[in-house]
């Protein structure tokens, strides 16, 4: 499960770097990297860290794409003349 919420923090990030959000990416990889700095074995963290670790990356994730899904309905729409 780790390498799983790992691997789409990573391409969240390399999304949002494409999209010019910076502070986005910045802060997905290193939740990315915290949670790999724990090792294959998250228990080497602690049970209660790990799973802390896992639900604030799906979280963050999720709250990124709620915030895309609302900027894309908060735009205008394009009027042709």
């Amino acid at each position: 499960m780790a390498d799983v919420v790992v691997e789409a923090l990573e391409a969240f990030a390399q999304e949002a770097e494409e999209d010019g959000d910076a502070r986005f990416a910045r802060d997905s990889k290193a939740i990315a990297g915290t949670i790999r700095g724990c090792g294959s074995d998250l228990s080497k963290c602690g049970l209660q860290t790990a799973e802390l670790l896992l639900e604030l990356g799906i979280q963050f994730m999720y709250a990124y794409t709620c915030r895309e899904s609302r900027s894309d309905s908060e735009r205008p729409a394009v009027q042709h003349h």
